[in-house]
């Protein structure tokens, strides 16, 4: 069952809900993919499931935007960062979000099926429609949860421990 966007709303209520910016665990999973990211200029970064920003801010890019399903995550993020450019709006609609597109995409905890139920093909027409020819796609999820492959060349993946489970962090060219 798809998680209902009343609950995320109530779990975004507060700052900071998943504990990411005191978590030893979290500076580590962040420092992991930023070292991760190939190395080039990027025009446009997107971050898909930014919630308050916690990665997002540290991106590298000459316009970096996030984009996250609460509103409420969103009003973090914007106040916390000025040099990002935030949006509301599901991944089911990213390609109506923007009308430009990415050079580098990241998405972080967003594939599994309490967000995204049964449409990872979907999701990856979405995005193919989005990223750049060449371009980066990244996506780090807990491997426990995570099922999707996207249908480009993959050219690295990372497993390490976080918290009592082990990321998946894949970097896509397509």
């Amino acid at each position: 069952m798809l998680q209902k966007i009343e609950d995320l709303e109530k779990w975004n209520d507060i700052e900071d809900p998943w504990g990411y910016n005191d978590n030893v665990h979290d500076a580590l999973r962040k420092r992991i993919l930023l070292d991760e990211i190939p190395k080039m200029q990027y025009k446009n970064v997107l971050d898909i499931g930014c919630g308050q920003g916690f990665v997002t801010k540290d991106l590298p890019g000459e316009k970096v935007y996030g984009v996250d399903i609460s509103e409420t995550a969103i009003k973090y993020a914007q106040n916390n960062n000025k040099n990002v450019i935030y949006s509301t709006g599901s991944i089911f609609e990213i390609d109506k979000l923007f009308d430009i597109k990415f050079d580098l995409i990241i998405i972080t905890g967003v594939l599994y099926p309490q967000y995204i139920g049964n449409s990872s093909s979907l999701i990856y027409l979405l995005i193919d429609k989005i990223l750049k020819s060449n371009g980066i796609l990244i996506s780090v999820h807990i491997n426990e949860w995570y099922s999707c492959q996207f249908p480009y060349l993959k050219i690295n993946q990372v497993f390490y421990d976080y918290r009592e489970f082990t990321h998946n962090l894949e970097i896509y060219s397509k």
